[in-house]
């Protein structure tokens, strides 16, 4: 009988120890799919902020000679916190009432990367961040419709979130794009 409880003793210490590893890996992917979606969460948030800052200085900049460097110091700006993602790329287009993005019509500038070699780029400065443009089809003073009515200034930003942990399908980045569009508001009429 002594012996038949020690066999049994066994089988449940075995048992437990199985069951808690089970638990414990389960435990812990909850734990890391939480802290990664909580950072994840935390920085769509400030992509989506930082991108409506950059069209509400937009919206004001509008024909302003230094309006591309405006809107591109409050968009990265309002990113600048942040020790883990990178500012891809800030577009600058026309738009019409309904959001829509137009590639025609976008100013499109990137980040310079450190150590990159600026030979052949189109370099705009902006405070003490560099910017390399892209493409610029719609320039400031094209901004104001002479016939009155208002046009309609989007920024799109292009950011890289990268994963905290790389455990499992947490690694690697996740490249986000956001839009915010405003209506240009035209300058006060000389008194």
């Amino acid at each position: 009988m002594k012996r038949l409880r020690r066999l049994i003793g066994r089988d449940e210490r075995g048992a437990t120890l199985i069951e808690f590893s089970l638990i414990f890996t389960l435990l812990l992917v909850l734990a890391l799919g939480a802290f990664e979606y909580g950072m994840a969460l935390r920085d769509w948030q400030s992509v989506t902020i930082a991108t409506r800052e950059g069209a509400r200085v937009a919206a004001s900049a509008a024909n302003y000679g230094e309006a591309d460097c405006t809107i591109l110091e409050a968009t990265a700006g309002a990113l600048r916190s942040f020790r883990s993602g990178v500012v891809r790329e800030v577009h600058i287009f026309k738009s019409d009432e309904d959001g829509g993005y137009s590639a025609a019509t976008a100013n499109r500038y990137r980040p310079l990367l450190s150590g990159e070699s600026t030979a052949g780029l189109s370099l705009v400065a902006c405070g003490a961040s560099t910017w390399v443009q892209i493409a610029a089809p719609w320039p400031p003073a094209a901004r104001l419709n002479p016939s009155g009515d208002p046009f309609w200034i989007g920024v799109r930003l292009i950011y890289d979130h990268p994963w905290q942990t790389n455990f499992l399908w947490w690694n690697g980045t996740v490249q986000w794009t956001d839009d915010a569009v405003f209506r240009i508001e035209p300058p006060p009429p000389n008194a």
